[in-house]
């Protein structure tokens, strides 16, 4: 199940592919929380036949889908006076291509505490409609923290010029001991002690 995302030098692939990252929270692995780790032509300005074009207003949506063929959209907000980048809506259904409605949109929350523990955090959210049960690993404290979805998606996503090695060597901090050893093991389904 690989997806390979091909095209000309300039045109676009990064910033397609860190505006899928923002849209699942996972921005973190770009350098940083927020919209401001995306590209200009998505929050400021874009050029267009030689005109600058100032950007008003723009977010993103995605569609996914579970192992139970479930299926919901995604929508964040990148340059909004209104709305918050701190935010994920869920909507049920598939409106990109499927025709569902946005109107019932369920505001969930992600950066803070709690939004992988809370019904209202994504990450929350995230871990259950992909039935996934993340383990509790030891953390640099000397206590037990859950091995966050941030950490795993790491290892999912691969960078154009510097490959795998990119993302899960800059998994974002959590204080979770030994990070990379604890995602190969949920991963490959080693039993960690």
């Amino acid at each position: 199940n690989l997806t390979v995302v091909r095209g000309n030098n300039s045109s676009g692939k990064s910033t397609f592919f860190n505006s899928l990252l923002y849209s699942l929270g996972m921005e973190e692995l770009i350098g940083g929380k927020g919209a401001r780790v995306l590209p200009y032509a998505v929050r400021d300005y874009f050029d267009s036949d030689a005109e600058r074009v100032d950007v008003l207003a723009s977010e993103v949506l995605i569609e996914i889908e579970n192992s139970s063929g479930d299926v919901v959209t995604l929508r964040r907000s990148i340059e909004d006076e209104a709305k918050s980048d701190k935010l994920i809506e869920i909507s049920k259904g598939a409106v990109l291509t499927g025709g569902a409605s946005l109107e019932n949109c369920v505001p969930t929350y992600l950066h803070d505490p709690g939004s992988a523990q809370q019904k209202e955090g994504f990450f929350h959210f995230m871990e259950t409609f992909l039935g996934l049960t993340l383990p509790r690993v030891s953390t640099t404290g000397g206590n037990e923290a859950k091995l966050y979805l941030q950490a795993n998606f790491a290892a999912h996503a691969v960078e154009q010029k510097r490959g795998w090695t990119d993302y899960i060597a800059t998994i974002p901090f959590y204080g979770i001991r030994d990070a990379r050893t604890r995602v190969a093991e949920y991963i490959l389904g080693l039993g960690v002690f």
